[in-house]
């Protein structure tokens, strides 16, 4: 019975860990570890030896083993050749099933130690089965076929009695080459990732990700960090495109993490990967694509902390209510700051909170979430003097907790104000935001009619803007619900001469305010009904020049 358990066991670690270069050796050595203890039985010694492949996977493969031996049993060629395109823990996904292990069992045995649910499962099987062409039971017989440890000489090389000296003298020199590899450390076969001087970013008046330095008290555990750029490599779903360079890389609450950022070229964003390694555990745990190359805050696992690069200073963050912001300085050490308040992250403001930077003489505004996957967007706005007043925290209110836009996917948001006032009915003051994001490129921007705190007073309304238009030349229009009636509130910019509705409710027109303010226009619709029965209305902004467009509220 444990020799039957033994081959059961050495066959599941062998096609884990093998790569195309024969780990018998490591694979012995994984599975008597997993067979020691006083617990007996095959699910608790496959339970260890997921574990070990898992957090501790032995290494030092006998390199001479593939030049003298090969296999002497049947090799599953199609299934592996199908795991060699996975990583280690999919193909570990993929053995148990085919040991016997529904996909939820799959789930409770892998869960213990890296995130996984079962549309992966379902997803690394279906990989496997498109790959070979074979149903379950063809695949199964071929894995149970397969002895590893049955092994035989490699036949010798038949070649013409004139080329043997050459061929020997080849032979020869691969051999002490393979020998010599042998005696190299394991890590050091595998590409290190690039440590970026910390004086990089000093060179460049507006320094990006590529200039942003290698910090953390790790930096010097050169095996680390191999280990995490090969993890990142080998990942399925979020492979580095270029060269790799490390973030930082230190011991945050108990794990090594090491956080690392590609070098995709001009025509693709820069993605970021997050490697632990814990007790139980350790692998890429998250890769976000940033929405820009300009250096940004970057969340930290789920530790509430967040990198820093070196050219923004004065970290501060404050929760997305109230009529007023209530900063908190946030320490930075290292390029890792301090963890904020986990109750700060609130569904209500999309899990988001607001920080501010300085970065020379500029003040740098960033929404940021407790997710590392989400977005993390800057916010800009149009005219720079609404940054520290009441009105642009009422907008930043509104981004982020009065469902203007969605954070969690957006690129660098633009706001703008085209209009302030009191509203007819009693309706109190209000304002007339623009929301424009920087992707998608080109993408028509959103409005929206809030309150002085921030609180949205309108669904959302239609723009003639985008992220790089003039904000002189912006219009936009919402429907707003009144104490009495539905109204129609529409405003420009000052570079806007007149607007014009037409449609159902026919024609009016409003010019631009002698005092240099853009044209306003608020036209009386219906005074009941809800917002899906709402009349079909449109508003044409004209500029001086002749040139007009046309806006339609959603």
């Amino acid at each position: 019975m444990e020799r039957e358990h033994y081959g059961r066991l050495l066959r599941l670690a062998y096609l884990t860990l093998d790569d195309g270069d024969h780990p018998l050796s490591p694979a012995r050595r994984a599975v008597t570890a997993a067979m020691r203890g006083r617990r007996r039985g095959y699910p608790a010694m496959r339970a260890r030896l997921v574990a070990i492949l898992l957090t501790d996977p032995p290494t030092g493969r006998n390199r001479l083993h593939g030049l003298l031996f090969e296999p002497a049993g049947a090799t599953p060629r199609a299934v592996q050749a199908a795991l060699l395109e996975l990583p280690p823990h999919e193909r570990l996904a993929y053995l148990l099933c085919r040991d016997g292990l529904t996909a939820p069992e799959v789930v409770a045995e892998l869960s213990v130690h890296l995130p996984l649910d079962f549309r992966d499962v379902d997803r690394v099987i279906g990989a496997v089965d498109d790959r070979t062409g074979m149903d379950e039971a063809a695949q199964r017989a071929e894995i149970e076929a397969f002895e590893p440890d049955l092994v035989r000489l490699r036949p010798p090389l038949t070649v013409p009695p004139a080329r043997r000296a050459a061929v020997a003298g080849v032979v020869a020199a691969a051999l002490l080459a393979v020998i010599g590899a042998f005696f190299v450390r394991p890590d050091e076969d595998h590409g290190a990732p690039d440590v970026i001087d910390p004086n990089a970013w000093t060179a460049n008046s507006t320094p990006t990700i590529d200039e942003w330095p290698s910090q953390g008290a790790l930096l010097r555990d050169a095996k680390l960090l191999r280990r995490a750029a090969r993890a990142w490599r080998a990942d399925h779903r979020d492979p580095p495109l270029g060269g790799v360079a490390v973030l930082y890389a230190g011991t945050v609450d108990g794990a090594s993490l090491v956080v690392l950022r590609d070098s995709p070229g001009p025509r693709n964003a820069t993605s970021v990967a997050q490697y632990f390694e814990r007790r139980m555990s350790r692998g890429v745990e998250s890769v976000r694509r940033l929405g820009t190359d300009e250096g940004q805050l970057i969340m930290v696992g789920m530790t509430w902390r967040y990198l820093v690069p070196p050219w923004l200073l004065d970290v501060r963050a404050a929760v997305p209510t109230g009529r007023f912001p209530e900063w908190r300085p946030v320490a930075v050490r290292d390029g890792l700051s301090a963890p904020l308040p986990w109750d700060w992250f609130t569904p209500r403001c999309q899990n988001y909170v607001v920080f501010q930077m300085t970065s020379g003489m500029r003040t740098v505004t960033q929404l940021v979430s407790n997710d590392p996957r989400a977005a993390a967007p800057r916010v800009w706005f149009r005219d720079p003097a609404e940054q520290g007043k009441q009105s642009g925290w009422a907008a930043l209110n509104a981004v982020a907790c009065a469902g203007t836009t969605s954070l969690s996917e957006a690129g660098d948001l633009r706001l703008g104000r085209l209009w302030s006032g009191g509203l007819p009915d009693g309706g109190g003051r209000a304002t007339l935001l623009t929301v424009d994001a920087s992707s998608p490129w080109g993408a028509q921007g959103r409005s929206i009619l809030i309150s002085e705190d921030g609180q949205a007073l309108s669904e959302r309304g239609g723009t003639n803007s985008d992220f790089t238009s003039q904000g002189a030349t912006a219009a936009a229009a919402v429907w707003w619900r009144s104490p009495r009636r539905w109204r129609l509130v529409a405003a420009a910019g000052p570079g806007v001469e007149r607007l014009r509705s037409v449609g159902d409710l026919g024609s009016r027109e409003d010019a631009a305010d002698r005092r240099g303010d853009g044209p306003l226009l608020v036209v009386p619709g219906p005074r009941t009904g809800d917002a899906a029965g709402l009349p079909v209305v449109q508003v044409v902004a004209y500029e001086p020049d002749g040139d007009r467009t046309v806006v339609t509220p959603r």
